[in-house]
């Protein structure tokens, strides 16, 4: 830049009353400025160098400015981000299937990791029951098949909210009409 002719701080005040502060130079040829989000300590460091060098016989100045911090968080943000997708996509999808043209119900769960599937003939169930697991403030349930020799298979190994597995087994109980 050339024929500096001073430095001051611009405050922005935001709308919930949060203050961000940034360095403005002044050229003839307009305003510039440095970096936002800057410590507003930081900021007054820098306009007293660039005003001192005005002030100078100096014939140079470097001064640098950086926000690593905020790319410290975006890179945090996204590996988090990607945790999340990983356990999504490894988590197996379970699809159940009663067949009564065959007599069968067919339990497939499914992931990156993993491909099962559980078949038992329809004669075999005996019952659907619901178990219930506390975690922390709530409880969550799952369905499960009850066959014979009082074995109980869950629908889906993961536990949801009751009122979806209630509406689940009532339309079981109705397909099968048990």
């Amino acid at each position: 830049m050339f024929d500096l002719q001073e430095a001051y701080i611009l405050t922005k005040t935001g709308s919930k009353g949060g203050k961000t502060y940034q360095v403005m130079i002044v050229t003839p040829f307009g305003n510039f400025p440095l970096l936002s989000h800057v410590k507003y300590e930081e900021n007054q460091k820098t306009i007293f160098k660039i005003n001192n060098f005005i002030n100078s016989v100096q014939t140079s100045l470097l001064v640098q400015q950086n926000q690593r911090h905020y790319l410290l968080l975006l890179i945090l943000f996204i590996l988090i981000m990607m945790a999340i997708a990983a356990y999504f996509a490894t988590s197996p999808v379970t699809t159940c299937t009663f067949y009564k043209s065959i007599d069968k119900v067919f339990i497939e769960r499914k992931s990156l990791r993993i491909k099962q599937i559980i078949e038992h003939p329809l004669e075999n169930i005996m019952s659907f029951n619901i178990q219930e697991k506390q975690f922390k403030y709530s409880k969550l349930y799952r369905a499960v098949i009850v066959v014979k020799y009082f074995k109980e298979i869950p629908i889906n190994p993961q536990y949801t909210d009751e009122r979806s597995i209630r509406y689940a087994v009532s339309r079981i109980h109705s397909f099968l009409k048990i």
